[in-house]
């Protein structure tokens, strides 16, 4: 039996696919600690895991200015300060990441083995240089360049259209290198090294990490990631683009904790989705589930859209999460097939659900593949979701869309074609089956790293 901590962001997502990581290692016998710099105790103690609070993250290191008032040329003033002090100022910004405690809580617990979300920098470096075996957690699909691999940011399906092709994706993927290199370059110059990345860098050899192991040019999420490490993918291989993967990724497939014990319960919501469930059972209706995330400029119409979508249609059903705008008045008078919620029990609705409609987030998907529900991806345009809608496509388990082109009328053409063609329900469904049958995967990567350190 192992000692195991596990660290993420705490982010929505990420937070509830480890909670699967969480209970799988468990249920192996290993002892696992859910540690987070971010205030995530309740939600990880009500699962019934133990939890450790660690310090925030510092995104901003460098100390402040001195205050520069009045007289001409204020702003090359301050560069200057920043040349001038420019050693004072990095080793204060270092001082500032706050990592003297996470050393105390490894020597102290001196865990075998730190499972840590690929973005938490600062507690990745520390840890190895701290000489503790660690592994990370990546909640995408590859972030690496390869060949015939479009960048995960993008929509690009290889074999379509000239950027599908190899000349197509290379060029895509020179063109992410050139636009992050002067991305970084400003940044360095104008903060005189002292911008996170730089800090990170800095800290890294201080800590005797190998620098050579740091990508800074790639695509997503800045501003760091790494070349070798071992790294766990809670993504389903089934639903990668072919390529040969990076030496030391392992996909270990959707991590779906289906006893996950939600600390915005709401019996009066429970009530009405039985209801809503008891209905489209005796209509014989097909329940659609939208599911937006985080609201962004533009969500409103497009949620008009989709209303008007299924307005007309007796034979669907509605559910919609549309958080915060439910207290704004949004959609007060809905269809009678619409069903509008603050705040939706996803895993409850997925289990009844025949088709998703999301903005293409991977831990939707996941989930969506878990339950073998179909997806009409309108994708959010944000961080991995073209990349993930793409995969959708590629993969036949769903419809990938344009939120700002499709109206009404092709909104529900699109619904349509997922509820009558069975393509593609049977497709997610054999997914399914591939990936059940790997459910040992996790536990095997991890034990396998864990007996290499012997």
């Amino acid at each position: 039996m192992a000692q195991i901590i596990c660290i993420t962001t705490g982010l929505t997502g990420v937070l509830h696919a480890s909670f699967e990581v969480v209970s799988r290692l468990k249920q192996a016998g290993h002892q696992v600690i859910y540690a987070c710099p971010w205030d995530v105790e309740e939600k990880v103690t009500r699962q019934g895991f133990d939890y450790l609070q660690l310090a925030p993250v510092n995104f901003d290191p460098a100390p402040d200015l001195p205050d520069v008032r009045g007289g001409p040329f204020i702003r090359w003033r301050r560069m200057g300060n920043r040349l001038m002090k420019a050693r004072e100022r990095r080793a204060k910004a270092i001082e500032a990441l706050g990592m003297d405690e996470f050393v105390k809580v490894l020597d102290t617990l001196n865990p075998d083995l730190i499972l840590i979300d690929l973005e938490l920098h600062d507690y990745i470096l520390t840890a190895i240089g701290n000489k503790t075996p660690t592994v990370l957690l990546s909640q995408w699909f590859s972030l690496w360049e390869r060949p015939n691999l479009p960048p995960v940011n993008q929509s690009t399906i290889p074999g379509i259209s000239w950027k599908g092709h190899r000349l197509g994706i290379k060029l895509a993927w020179l063109k992410i290198r050139i636009k992050r290199i002067r991305s970084v370059w400003k940044k360095r110059l104008l903060t005189a090294f002292t911008d996170r990345g730089s800090i990170l860098l800095h800290y890294a050899k201080q800590v005797s990490f190998p620098t050579k192991e740091l990508i800074e040019y790639h695509a997503f999420p800045p501003p760091l990631t790494y070349r070798t490490l071992p790294v766990i993918s809670l993504t389903a291989w089934e639903l990668e683009f072919p390529h040969k993967p990076r030496p030391n990724l392992f996909y270990v497939g959707p991590m779906v904790y289906v006893d996950r014990q939600d600390t915005s319960e709401n019996a009066g919501v429970d009530k009405q989705l039985a209801q809503i469930f008891k209905a489209r059972q005796e209509q014989k209706s097909k329940l659609i589930y939208c599911s937006l995330s985080t609201f962004q400029k533009g969500d409103k119409e497009f949620v008009k859209r989709v209303v008007e979508a299924v307005s007309d249609r007796p034979d669907w059903q509605l559910i919609i999460g549309l958080g915060g705008l439910i207290e704004e008045g949004f959609l007060e008078d809905p269809p009678e097939n619409v069903h509008a919620f603050g705040w939706v029990p996803q895993l409850q609705v997925l289990r009844q659900a025949d088709c998703s409609i999301n903005h293409g987030g991977i831990h939707t998907i996941n989930e969506c593949i878990h339950f073998g529900v179909p997806m009409l991806i309108y994708s959010g345009k944000r961080h991995d979701q073209d990349g993930c809608a793409a995969r959708v496509s590629f993969h036949g388990v769903g419809i990938m869309a344009d939120k700002d082109v499709d109206d009404a009328r092709m909104i529900q053409s699109r619904i349509e074609t997922i509820l009558t063609d069975p393509s593609f329900k049977a497709r997610i469904n054999e997914i399914n089956m591939k990936i059940s049958k790997q459910k040992d995967q996790l536990v095997k990567v991890v034990e396998d790293f864990l007996e290499a350190q012997v």
